[in-house]
């Protein structure tokens, strides 16, 4: 009864494990966008999220001839600017339906406060 409990929770996203597992598990804002600028015409940005069948659709048309290049990138940056801003919650989300970790500076605004985001301790 007790591993159904867990694995019920496990599918809702509400298992107990603790904040430094999560944060290994999750993929950098900062890395996809340098990913996006630099290597997104041949889907390296897809690679790194995992979704290696859009990636390999998105290097076979050299980024969709530039369009898809140019939406990724532009998802990527709003919602790294979003999320520097206080959103916890952003567009770009990894195969697993992760969100991504970190904006765009060391610090971030949220609840009208600025709080530390990168080199935060996991408590």
């Amino acid at each position: 009864m007790t591993a159904k409990f867990s694995l019920e929770n496990h599918k809702d996203g509400n298992d107990m494990t603790n904040a430094a597992e999560r944060n290994e598990s999750k993929k950098n804002r900062v890395i996809l966008l340098l990913l996006s600028l630099t290597l997104g015409w041949f889907g390296a940005d897809r690679f790194y999220l995992r979704k290696y069948r859009s990636g390999a659709l998105k290097a076979l048309s050299l980024g969709g001839l530039g369009i898809w290049w140019f939406i990724d990138c532009a998802m990527v940056a709003m919602d790294a600017f979003a999320y520097t801003f206080g959103k916890d919650s952003g567009m770009v989300k990894d195969v697993e339906g992760k969100d991504l970790q970190y904006g765009f500076s060391l610090y971030r605004l949220k609840d009208g406060r600025f709080e530390r985001d990168w080199f935060s301790r996991a408590s």
